[in-house]
């Protein structure tokens, strides 16, 4: 039988949660639904009703059109929804992750010693061509070989001449039996995610510029659903200074995380207002919950 190659580390990141949650709450396009959301904010911000009047994008395919146009009684807006990944190819790892590892987790579920993290390289496992059922077969017989010599907070390198990418495992304390799945990403995450923000600006911003004019609002949604990677706080730091880049700033911009239940969205930008400087909602906050925007 093929042994396990156990390198001893010292030191493991704070772990998110589980990969595998992502999987339960994200769908792949939450589009009409993030936007549907984000008009209710808006209703309640300017206590008017706001309607979807049309899906110009869908209509109009011979130019480069919004996605969405709304209509209140004093206002028209013009709108457009993107999805910021933390790194390139993030919705495509999560896919294969949840291939990959949560069968892994489900056949270990009650028969590990203790809380584990199971880490694994995100541009290993995206170059990886491996028969699934015998991937977890082989992880699974790693983890179970390794899970006995570690002691708590120590991580061990975990690798198979049968799988083309290497694992690591991580105890973090005893009294529980279960695996927590995680990915490592190259590079620096802020600036990953700053160039991501950028690219998703040059792509929606000129175009909700021609299509606001100076008779819309111009209103751009930001999609975030790396629960791993991501949150209110990252994702602002990357896109306050992608804005102030920029002579066509929209008029509102929105950040709805998708990654949890329920939904939750964040003006980033009003007017001429930014960040802490925006008005907070009606219970003296910044954040709204989908289902309960008052």
């Amino acid at each position: 039988m093929m042994r396990c190659d156990l390198r001893r580390a010292t030191q493991f990141e704070t772990l998110p949660l589980d990969l595998c949650e992502v999987g339960k709450v994200m769908k792949h396009d939450n589009q009409d639904d993030v936007c549907e959301f984000v008009r209710e904010i808006v209703s309640v911000r300017t206590r008017e009703l706001i309607t979807l009047t049309e899906r110009p994008d869908r209509e109009r395919r011979d130019i480069k059109a919004v996605e969405e146009l709304w209509k209140s009684p004093s206002h028209r807006y013009a709108v457009e929804h993107t999805v910021i990944e933390s790194f390139d190819g993030q919705l495509a790892n999560i896919a294969k992750i949840e291939r990959l590892l949560v069968p892994v987790k489900e056949r270990l579920a009650g028969r590990l010693p203790g809380r584990f993290a199971l880490a694994v390289r995100e541009t290993e496992t995206s170059a990886a061509r491996v028969n699934f059922e015998v991937a977890h077969q082989e992880v699974t017989r790693l983890v179970l070989e390794a899970v006995d010599g570690l002691n708590v907070g120590e991580t061990v390198t975990l690798s198979s001449e049968v799988l083309p990418f290497e694992l690591r495992l991580h105890l973090r304390f005893k009294n529980d039996s279960r695996i927590i799945l995680y990915t490592d990403i190259e590079g620096d995450p802020e600036e990953l995610r700053l160039e991501r923000v950028r690219r998703a600006l040059d792509a929606k911003c000129p175009k909700l510029a021609t299509w606001a004019g100076d008779e819309c609002t111009s209103i751009l949604i930001l999609e975030a659903n790396d629960i791993q990677h991501s949150n209110i706080f990252v994702v602002y730091s990357a896109v306050a200074p992608a804005l102030a880049e920029r002579s066509d700033q929209p008029d509102v911009v929105v950040l709805v995380e998708t990654d949890g239940y329920p939904w939750s969205g964040s003006i980033f930008k009003e007017g001429d207002r930014l960040g802490a400087d925006v008005p907070r909602n009606r219970d003296g906050g910044y954040l709204y919950e989908r289902g309960q925007v008052l």
